[in-house]
């Protein structure tokens, strides 16, 4: 039995302390709005990523992920332990810290145990007993070096009966115990009712530990195919292993994974691909667990990755298992690629036949999902040029993308798909919109991707349909994206400069969008007061939901702001002057237009983009508006780094 802190009392402590004068105190503040600014405590930046919300009491940085509350900013700052936060925290805020008994501590605190000394039996067992040889000779013939065995606990569960029962006596763990712990099988002979059985028995034993480095499960390997159809066997779940909370390795890549320039992992399909790539120098590597990949991995990896990167065997299942994984971490709004191997070919054997410089060059020419997802459908197709297996590609390219909540990574590969199958990528757009709107108004978790554009929405109830209002329709993509780069990057001076120079408000169509957009025109330290004041709750809810967004624009896009700037007012001109052609009627301005358009779409550098930009803003009459400075605050700071 142990104690916790209630979770009213920790609710008591994030009441009574303010995460502005908590954080401020560390790194200067400086106000947006409603929220607050700084560069990064977490990571080395010039122009500043790092928000504060005293509303909803959290920080995010949009440059490195770093995500939290008060008792996480101290945890991450000053490296203390959760407790020692709480205990920090609850000091200052004048909080009498009242604990409530955790009835299930001693539980788990008895399986860890256990799971500890059963994974020191195995190791003894692999590196001693005469009935270990076959799994030596194994591990031998793999190539997998002692010291790597050594790092991952690799041991050998004993074939002789009642040899787990036996060690478990001498350790005083009843069958009873180990039977809860996963590591034997109840008897299912109630005549025989000390008949126990070793899950394991025979078997080459793979440790599986938590993020915190503790055994809590076990992986069993069969050495003889003929004796056992399961190549595999896992521990059945219990308090200390849940299968959908563990990843293969986490524990040892972590640390990798967080200190590599891109935060990104390296996922495996297996756990001697992963000790593979680990034992090679690939330390970012792990695996999922006895299951497939499901959305809580994906959650847990997040923690700690910004990207991932998919190295699956290359026979067909591998790549089908690639698409399925690869559609999780976009739903999730996490940029992934895809690393393609040879048919028999998996993550193991490259690295053991060809060798560190072969298996690097594979994720060298890994591929962004989308575009590993066209390469496999077309190769599937007879003829992958005819218009029905085009048809039918992007409507799979459509069905991936359109559960990515990131605007801008789902823009991007967008662009690159209409790229890679010759097509407009105006209209892949518009019809990803479509997709994106039918799945949003289902008023029922929406069914199978696939099934999804054809058919129509169902409503609850006859009356519900007679008395609905009519769906405003959504705003473009492209709107949306750009009052996100607003919110997120307008103080930036090259932003600001652009957004004013070639950007007049009548280019954004919907009203909410153009609302916030004229809100940042007039007040843009304080756009979100202004809107407040003046805005339609449509607008305002708008601003809230794209404040509140997960963007790692310049990430996902490789980019820099500016970049993303250049290309998001060229696509918002490139609809204005699309729309403008369709219904024009001198021809010459017809040809002016297409000219235009050419060059929006592949401008030959950024002087070009400009000028085109320049002249149609000009012939819309668009003066750029004053740059605004905001009013001194009281301590007189006006120093040049201000924004705006």
């Amino acid at each position: 039995m142990s104690h916790r802190v209630t979770d009213r009392v920790l609710e008591e402590i994030r009441a009574r302390t303010d995460i502005v004068g908590l954080i401020n105190a560390r790194v200067p503040l400086k106000r947006m709005g409603a929220t607050f600014k700084a560069c990064c405590p977490f990571h080395k930046e010039k122009t500043p990523s790092f928000h504060v919300n005293p509303a909803r009491q959290t920080y995010h940085c949009f440059g490195c992920g770093a995500h939290g509350d008060v008792f996480k900013f101290l945890m991450t700052q000053d490296g203390l332990g959760f407790m020692d936060a709480v205990r920090t925290l609850a000091g200052r805020a004048g909080v009498e810290l009242a604990v409530e008994t955790d009835y299930a501590a001693e539980e788990r605190n008895r399986l860890l145990a256990i799971h500890a000394e059963a994974a020191a039996f195995y190791r003894r067992c692999l590196l001693q007993t005469a009935d270990a040889a076959a799994a030596r000779d194994y591990l031998a013939s793999r190539k997998l070096a002692d010291d790597i065995a050594e790092r991952f606990g690799i041991g050998y569960a004993p074939r002789a009966a009642n040899a787990l029962v036996r060690w478990g006596a001498k350790h005083e763990f009843s069958p009873e115990t180990l039977v809860s712990a996963g590591l034997l099988a109840p008897p299912n002979n109630p005549e025989r009712p000390d008949d126990y059985y070793d899950r394991f028995r025979g078997r080459l034993m793979f440790p599986i530990c938590d993020v915190q480095g503790r055994v809590v499960a076990f992986s069993g390997r069969v050495l003889d195919p003929k004796s056992h159809p399961a190549k595999y066997v896992n521990s059945p779940e219990t308090p200390i292993f849940v299968k959908s909370r563990v990843l293969y390795a986490l524990d040892k890549a972590r640390g990798s994974i967080v200190k590599s320039p891109r935060r990104e992992a390296l996922v495996c399909e297996g756990q001697i691909d992963v000790i593979r790539c680990h034992s090679a120098g690939f330390d970012t590597a792990v695996a999922s667990q006895g299951t497939a990949f499901t959305k809580e991995h994906v959650e847990l990896l997040r923690k700690y990755a910004d990207s991932a990167l998919l190295i699956f065997d290359g026979d067909a299942a591998g790549r089908k298992a690639a698409l399925r994984t690869g559609a999780l971490f976009l739903e999730t709004g996490i940029p992934v690629r895809v690393a393609s191997l040879l048919p028999g070919d998996d993550p193991d054997s490259l690295l053991r036949d060809k060798g560190a410089d072969a298996f690097r060059a594979a994720l060298d020419a890994a591929v962004s999902l989308t575009a590993f997802q066209i390469r496999v459908l077309r190769e599937e197709e007879r003829d992958p040029e005819a218009i029905d297996a085009v048809s039918r590609i992007s409507r799979a390219v459509f069905e991936t993308l359109a559960t990515c909540p990131q605007a801008v990574l789902r823009s991007h590969l967008l662009q690159e798909a209409a790229g890679l199958l010759h097509l407009p990528a105006n209209a892949l757009e518009s019809d990803l919109e479509s997709l994106r709107q039918k799945l949003a108004s289902r008023p029922l978790p929406a069914p199978r991707a696939e099934a999804a554009p054809h058919r129509p929405t169902t409503p609850a109830t006859p009356s519900a349909t007679s008395s609905r209002a009519p769906a405003i329709p959504a705003a473009p993509a492209v709107e949306l994206q750009f009052c996100e780069l607003l919110i997120h990057h307008g103080e930036e001076p090259q932003i600001a400069e652009l957004a004013d120079n070639f950007v007049p408000a009548e280019l954004l169509v919907h009203a909410d969008t153009r609302a916030i957009y004229e809100a940042w025109l007039q007040a843009r330290h304080a756009m979100q007061q202004h809107l407040e004041d003046h805005g339609t709750a449509s607008a305002k809810k708008l601003l809230d939901r794209l404040v509140r967004s997960d963007s790692k624009m310049t990430h996902a896009r490789e980019a820099t702001t500016a970049e993303a700037a250049d290309e998001l007012i060229a696509r918002l001109w490139t609809m204005r002057l699309e729309e403008e052609r369709r219904q024009a009627t001198d021809e010459r301005r017809r040809l002016v237009i297409t000219q235009l358009l050419t060059v929006l779409k592949q401008p030959k550098d950024r002087q070009t983009l400009h000028e085109a930009l320049a002249t149609e803003a000009a012939r819309l009459g668009h003066q750029p508006s004053p740059t605004l400075t905001p009013a001194p605050e009281a301590s007189g700071d006006s120093s040049p780094d201000a924004p705006f």
